[in-house]
């Protein structure tokens, strides 16, 4: 049977990097789906106060194989 591959999207953040923002997505999707298979970066901000940045965000896509034992039946 092929794999159904099933993509969510979320906003990822983080005080210290873009890179730091894309992990923390990932793994708090690992939290709730499992068998990720990657990520797509969609775009990329951050919030400015008095001329640092302080908060790096990610708008990402997930995505993860449909487990088709959990998938009725």
């Amino acid at each position: 049977m092929a794999d159904v591959v099933k993509v969510i999207e979320l906003v990822g953040s983080s005080p210290d990097s873009f890179s730091a923002a894309v992990k923390n997505a990932v793994a708090t999707a690992s939290e709730t789906n499992r068998n990720i298979t990657g990520v797509d970066v969609l775009s990329s901000n951050a919030d400015v106060e008095n001329g640092q940045i302080t908060r790096y965000k990610v708008q990402v896509k997930i995505a993860f194989v449909i487990d088709s034992t959990s998938v009725g039946g």
